[in-house]
């Protein structure tokens, strides 16, 4: 009797996988540069200490620079030791890694366990052609498993041995014959698995940088930035200030109300914020060329593939079957230039990833597309979605109420009493402050709306931009209906959907529509037979 699915390693190339190796010596490159971002990429969090201690730097630049130089070799060192006790070997249809320096580990990873297969190539394994291959699980909070440093061929191959392995065993799942794939077949991904789709791919989308300055500029964030910045902002204007002086430049005769007149200093500060917008926005644009510079969505028979990256080049695969929700989402600058931004939401591999709101290259989305473009990508992932001719049936007005009570009209009486009898002038300038804040909450209330058809719900929410929803009724892995007593009164319900991808909750929705709605979800989980990943 034929076994149900063969063994990975069949190959000359996967045998020599057998035994237990190490990744190939560029890989202590990827691990000190890895340890290096963890210590100094958090300089937001060292920066405090560094200040405290500046005077003392100041005055003893010596020791700190050899402090320095310690610290990175004591980095460089671990870096060592882990790529001394790294091991790896594929064993059957097993992933098998050992690490640790002083914890020792061993991690056995089997085929049908992984859900998702990551090619990375960083800049500096280009002249070597080597890739960094990553394994996602669902349910864990971090990558499994990840090899550091495999050649193009030896990656290509392991990627395509676990997705055969994968598809026979789904065949022999369903109680069909099992036949032996075509060596076309077991070459899905040629040999430059992150430069270029294949043959046997089809092309559903590629990017132009253009698209992609339009959407570093309306992706931007700003406001989240200077936030960001707030600890720095006295020794960069200081900096900024003697580099100016040193051009003849005197910034601190501009921003003296003394020396100037009230319309010469909110001149002086438009400019100045309108500068630093544009310096953050060029920022923006030049992270989103890197990271989707030649970006590619193609599909083969059996999976959805991302690539893209300047420096770092990306491959980030997908199953249709994995496929939770699609979100079309469109901020308001989007809007101005006519583009939206696809998300293809999947099974996540993190727990909290929908809580975190994590995003990046562990996810396929395209950015920038003109609605026809969007429509269409939609409709080959989802045909018989209909998001743009549906009608939307509104939240109830009550939803209003929460965020009125609880923040608008306490801190608007708070202001008014506390300014009016010393400060009017100030007083009465919040005053249409609160009129712009209350016109975006009715505008929220307004933006948020659901419907439902035979085959998905449809959920619009926003501000001045809007996100749209589309999920597939038989995806719903848990529902629940909230109301309190007040609610109750009213005749109305929230509505939580759990899927696979994280949740949505509908508010203030008419008891009767969410009886309905949850009894179609119900519905369709369980009569549907179909998969949910």
């Amino acid at each position: 009797m034929t076994e149900p699915h063969a063994s990975a390693t069949t190959t000359p190339v996967l045998r020599s996988l057998t035994h237990w190796q190490r990744v190939s010596p560029i890989a202590l490159l990827y691990f000190a540069l890895r340890l290096l971002k963890a210590v100094f990429g958090n300089l937001a969090y060292l920066a405090p200490t560094l200040l405290v201690f500046y005077q003392g730097i100041k005055r003893q630049p010596g020791y700190f620079a050899l402090g320095l130089l310690a610290l990175i070799g004591l980095l460089l060192l671990i870096a060592l030791l882990r790529y001394l006790a790294f091991r790896f070997r594929v064993h059957g249809n097993t992933v098998e890694i050992r690490s640790g320096v002083l914890r020792k580990t061993q991690l056995n990873l089997p085929f049908s366990r992984i859900q998702n297969v990551r090619l990375l190539q960083p800049l500096y394994y280009r002249p070597t052609g080597h890739l960094c291959l990553q394994l996602d699980t669902a349910g864990s909070r971090q990558q499994e498993a990840q090899l550091a440093a495999l050649p193009k061929a030896l990656a290509t191959e392991l990627q395509q041995a676990i997705y055969t392995s994968q598809r026979q065993q789904e065949v022999h799942q369903a109680q069909a014959p099992a036949e032996p794939a075509p060596a076309a077949e077991t070459s899905m991904v040629t040999k430059s698995p992150v430069a270029a789709p294949t043959q046997d791919e089809q092309l559903l989308c590629q990017r132009s940088v253009g698209d992609l300055v339009l959407y570093g500029i309306s992706n931007n964030r700003v406001l989240l930035a200077l936030g960001l910045a707030a600890p720095f902002y006295n020794r960069l204007s200081n900096l900024a200030g003697d580099l100016l002086q040193r051009f003849g430049l005197d910034i601190a005769h501009w921003f003296n109300p003394e020396q100037q007149s009230w319309f010469w200093l909110g001149l002086a500060v438009l400019t100045l914020t309108l500068m630093i917008m544009l310096l953050i926005t060029l920022f923006s644009i030049a992270a989103a060329v890197l990271s989707y510079y030649g970006f590619t969505l193609t599909r083969s028979e059996k999976r959805y593939i991302r690539r893209s990256g300047l420096f770092t080049r990306h491959e980030i695969s997908m199953r249709p079957s994995r496929l939770q929700w699609l979100q079309l989402q469109q901020d308001w600058l989007d809007k101005l230039f006519g583009r939206c931004n696809l998300h293809y939401e999947q099974v996540q591999s993190m727990p909290m990833a929908a809580a975190q709101g994590h995003a990046g290259h562990g996810k396929i989305m395209v950015p920038a597309l003109q609605p026809e473009q969007a429509g269409a990508l939609m409709t080959e992932a989802m045909p018989d979605q209909n998001v743009s001719g549906t009608a939307f049936s509104a939240v109830n007005w009550r939803f209003l109420l929460p965020s009125l009570l609880l923040f608008w009209l306490p801190a608007l009486v708070f202001s008014q009493w506390a300014l009016r009898p010393d400060d009017a002038l100030l007083a009465n300038l919040l005053l249409p402050l609160f009129a712009l804040l209350l016109g975006l909450l009715l505008l929220r209330w307004h933006r948020f709306g659901y419907a439902v058809d035979e085959h998905y719900f449809y959920l619009r929410r926003g501000v001045i931009g809007v996100d749209y929803y589309c999920l597939p009724l038989y995806k719903l892995q848990q529902l629940s209906r909230q109301q309190h007593w007040l609610m109750r009164r009213a005749g109305l319900m929230h509505l939580q959907l759990v899927f696979a991808s994280g949740s949505l909750t509908v508010p203030y929705m008419p008891a009767p529509d969410a009886d309905k709605i949850a009894n179609t979800f119900l519905y369709h989980s369980q009569s549907s037979g179909k998969g949910w990943m």
